[in-house]
This record gives structure tokens, C-alpha cells and sequence, in this order.
């Protein structure tokens, strides 16, 4: 039986720092040796972008391997970092029309990954920004989840009670050991709001909470467009401690 754990990054909303917190946990495990993958599969492509690969001179993508006429899922990786990156392409937004009457649709992902559990200690799943068929996939191949919440914003905690329902039904109807492994505070900027939305969090999912909060740092944002994470771009910033002790705590978590 395989012991890779398979984690999915989550949140309705955009902007909650789910693909940096992908990015940064997936690289931060690879530099303390655990086999990584990483798979994009927001059409944005922004996970892809940050590893510095170009969508657009990709030979596949997800796009080729979640469609009627697949290719295994190793077919498309690419070495990044020292872990192995599924890439996106923006054609994945016309590809979930073309699964709405595909019998299975909502467990393409979870059988591609059956192929390659055991090369790998941890599968990390960059989701859409919404509930569509990709996030569906994410949540049916996945052993837990992690739910980034923004700390600058009132807006942080809209679209978390559309997560957790849907959470909900995936767990009843094709995946029970689904697990929430944590909820991951972003974007702390020492704002009365930031303090705030930390509290109602905290009331909110408790021991769920991770104790690392990843404050704002400048670093993290200019990481991306120099195609690396933020342990490539700047170790030693507060961004890249920040995520290194959440991952730490995941890794824990995880059982890993």
C-alpha cells in the first residue's frame, strides 16, 4: 500500500495565497528531501508560471491528461526544484465542458494518480478558485485539504461555508477519508482587521488552525515572476521562514 499522502490547496475565493502556499510548501519539502509532485490545475496557470515554465512552449499539460483521449500524468511533468510539476494551460477552461457528460468525470484525477503513488511521498493539488469539475477531482484524489484564509481582508471568510459543504459531500458520496489537515492564515499585516479575522478563524475551526502565520512579505510576491519559490528567490526572507515552519507543521500533520 502506498504511503504518499495526497494534499489539495483550496479556497472559493481568489487571492488567498493557495498557489504561493502550494509553491512554498511543495519546495520547502523538497529541499528536506521528501519526493514531491506538484499538479496545476487552475486553467490560470499561476503554479505553472511560478516554477518558471511557460505554458505556451508546453509539449502537454493537465489539459491532455484529464481529457476523454489521456496520457499518463508522467507523460506531461517537468523537473523544477528538485520535485516534478504537472503543468496547467489556459484549454483546460474549455476541457470542463467537455467532461460534463463523461460518466466518472468527478475520479479521472484519483486513477492517474494511482500510477504514480509510489514514487512519491507527497502530491500537492493547486484547485481552481472555484467549485468546478477540476476542484472536484482535487477533493476525490486527495487523502486532506488545506484551507488558505487572507488575514487582510473582511472578505477572507466568504466562500469558506461553500468549501466546507462541498468538503461535506465529497466525503459522503466518493471519497470518506478525505481530511481538512488545517486551515493556513495568509497576508498577516498587523492590521486591527488581520487581527480580526485571526481571532474569528481561530473561534471558527480551532484545532484546525495551523499555529504558523504567514505574514506579508514583499518577497513572496516578486518570487513568481523570477520562476522560482520563495526558497529560490530569497531563503533567508521572513516569507520563506514563514513557510518553512508551516510546512513543518504539515509535514507533521500529515504523518509524513
Amino acid at each position: 500500500m502506498s504511503t504518499c499522502r495526497v494534499i489539495s490547496c483550496s479556497n472559493m475565493k481568489g487571492g488567498t495565497g493557495k498557489t504561493t502556499t502550494v509553491n512554498s510548501l511543495a519546495a520547502h519539502c523538497a529541499r528536506k528531501g521528501f519526493r514531491v509532485a506538484v499538479i496545476d490545475l487552475d486553467p490560470q496557470s499561476n503554479l505553472t508560471i511560478g516554477f518558471g515554465v511557460d505554458p505556451q512552449d508546453l509539449k502537454g499539460s493537465m489539459y491532455d491528461v484529464l481529457a476523454p483521449q489521456s496520457i499518463p500524468i508522467e507523460q506531461v511533468m517537468v523537473e523544477k526544484e528538485g520535485l516534478f510539476l504537472a503543468p496547467a494551460h489556459m484549454d483546460m477552461v474549455r476541457l470542463e465542458m467537455q467532461l460534463v457528460s463523461l460518466y466518472g468525470r468527478e475520479t479521472i484525477l484519483n486513477k492517474k494518480l494511482l500510477a504514480i503513488k509510489d514514487n512519491y511521498d507527497l502530491i500537492i493539488i493547486d484547485c481552481p478558485p472555484s467549485l468546478n469539475i477540476f476542484t472536484i477531482n482535487a477533493l476525490c484524489a486527495s487523502d486532506y485539504v488545506i484551507i488558505p484564509i487572507q488575514c487582510s481582508s473582511y472578505y477572507a471568510l466568504y466562500g469558506i461555508a461553500q468549501l466546507l459543504e462541498s468538503i461535506n459531500w465529497v466525503q459522503q458520496e466518493l471519497n470518506p477519508n478525505l481530511e481538512v489537515l488545517g486551515v493556513a492564515l495568509t497576508m498577516e499585516n498587523r492590521t486591527r482587521i488581520s487581527g480580526q479575522i485571526i481571532e474569528e478563524v481561530n473561534r471558527q475551526f480551532e484545532k484546525l488552525v495551523f499555529k504558523t502565520v504567514i505574514r506579508q512579505n514583499v518577497k513572496l510576491s516578486e518570487a513568481p515572476a523570477m520562476g522560482t519559490s520563495i526558497f529560490g528567490y530569497a531563503a533567508s526572507s521572513q516569507g520563506a521562514d514563514d513557510y518553512a515552519r508551516l510546512a513543518e507543521e504539515v509535514v507533521k500533520r500529515a504523518g509524513l
